[in-house]
C-alpha cells in the first residue's frame, strides 16, 4: 500500500471514530483530547490534498457520505465542511 492509500485510509478511520461534540464537553481533558484528534486530521487531509495533491472535492463527498449527520444542527457535517475550506471552493 502507498503512503498516500495508508494516508487515506486512516482518515476515514479517523473521521469514522471522532467524537463530533468534544467542544461542548465539560472535562478540559475531554476537549483537549478532542482537538489535538481533530489537528490529526487536518493534517492528514493537509497532507492528501496540499501535498500529494489529492482530488479535495472527491475527498469531501467521500467523507460526508461516509459519516451520518449526528445533530440537530448540523454540527457534524460543519465540521467537516470546516476541516476541507481551506481545499474546496
Amino acid at each position: 500500500m502507498t503512503v498516500s492509500k495508508q494516508i487515506h485510509s486512516d482518515l476515514l478511520d479517523m473521521v469514522q471514530q471522532h467524537d463530533y461534540s468534544y467542544m461542548y464537553s465539560d472535562d478540559h481533558r475531554s476537549w483537549e483530547s478532542g482537538m489535538r484528534y481533530e489537528k490529526e486530521i487536518q493534517a492528514k487531509i493537509h497532507t492528501l490534498c496540499g501535498i500529494h495533491r489529492e482530488d479535495a472535492d472527491g475527498l469531501y463527498k467521500e467523507v460526508i457520505e461516509l459519516v451520518q449527520e449526528q445533530y440537530t444542527d448540523g454540527l457534524t457535517h460543519k465540521t467537516i465542511k470546516g476541516w476541507f475550506k481551506p481545499y474546496i471552493g
